[in-house]
């Protein structure tokens, strides 16, 4: 299947959610269930000892993780506080508090980018990201509802560390040619379980259409300008990393794992934050066709 044909089907599946929403309630159940399998597919690619390799050779890993979970969103929580009010600030210092999604691995290979730095940033981020989420929420942000820590951790244990726990029981128990068949299905059956996922996230986003439209589309432009700008911003500043590794960076620091924040902490963040993780696969979705040719131009 060509770049082209993959990046159309997923940005196909979250109109369909829209437009026959049956469909989305049919498939809401297993939103979190797909968000547990992406992450064990994600994790079933990875050479463990490759990621160790990589980010201990490759400082640049590190300087990304460090724009992408600690400086950008304490940046947005302290410059946007004046001006976002309630909901729409906590939306977006969220938004910018996550790990990249896996698929950025996959989108770099396509875009012919840093697939390595990429693999390594989200393997990583994905595991810290918990900590600067929690402090940021709790202690910048201000949620009137408390994240409660066990809970949280439980969450953390069962999404995040459970999928490393399984995958590497798999790992001991296949042979290396049952596993070397699986890896070169993944990425079909990643595409698959990301339109699984397109279809679960916009279960509501039907009924807010025809609610109250004004706000679904305000929450479409927030998302959109989210990650615009955060294209926009990363790569005027990691332009000294060289293109490629600057355009890996837009992809890390744009496209985020809002499933994995709303199945840890999706509950104390607001009645439209699900509505928000369902519009947020927008420019996920999208963008990636759209801005193709900026991101395989030759430097």
């Amino acid at each position: 299947m060509t770049s082209e044909l993959q990046l159309a089907f997923l940005a196909s599946s979250i109109f369909l959610g829209v437009m026959f929403p049956t469909l989305a309630s049919w498939f809401q159940p297993l939103l979190f269930p797909t968000i547990f399998l992406l992450f064990v597919f994600a994790i079933f690619q990875v050479k463990f000892s490759a990621v160790i390799t990589v980010v201990t050779r490759d400082f640049n890993v590190w300087i990304v993780l460090a724009w992408q979970l600690l400086l950008m969103p304490l940046l947005a929580a302290l410059l946007l506080r004046p001006v976002l009010p309630g909901q729409w600030y906590i939306f977006t210092v969220v938004t910018l508090c996550t790990s990249a999604i896996t698929a950025t691995t996959a989108l770099s290979r396509i875009f012919n980018l840093n697939d390595a730095m990429a693999l390594s940033v989200c393997m990583l981020g994905t595991i810290i990201m918990p900590v600067p989420l929690y402090l940021i929420l709790n202690g910048v942000v201000g949620l009137e509802t408390r994240i409660e820590l066990s809970i949280y951790l439980q969450r953390i244990g069962i999404f995040i560390v459970l999928p490393f726990v399984l995958v590497t029981a798999l790992r001991a128990l296949l042979s290396e040619t049952v596993q070397s068949k699986v890896v070169q299905q993944t990425p079909a059956i990643v595409l698959g379980l990301l339109m699984i996922f397109g279809l679960c996230v916009m279960d509501g986003v039907r009924e807010m259409m025809s609610d109250n439209p004004w706000m679904l589309a305000r929450l479409a432009i927030l998302a959109f300008a989210i990650s615009l700008i955060t294209q926009v911003l990363t790569f005027s500043i990691f332009t000294f990393l060289g293109q490629d590794d600057a355009k890996t960076a837009c992809l890390l620091c744009a496209y985020r794992n809002m499933g994995i924040v709303a199945a840890i902490a999706g509950a104390s963040l607001g009645e439209n934050f699900l509505i928000f993780v369902g519009v947020w696969q927008l420019p996920m979705y999208i963008l990636p066709l759209v801005l193709k040719r900026f991101y395989q131009s030759a430097a």
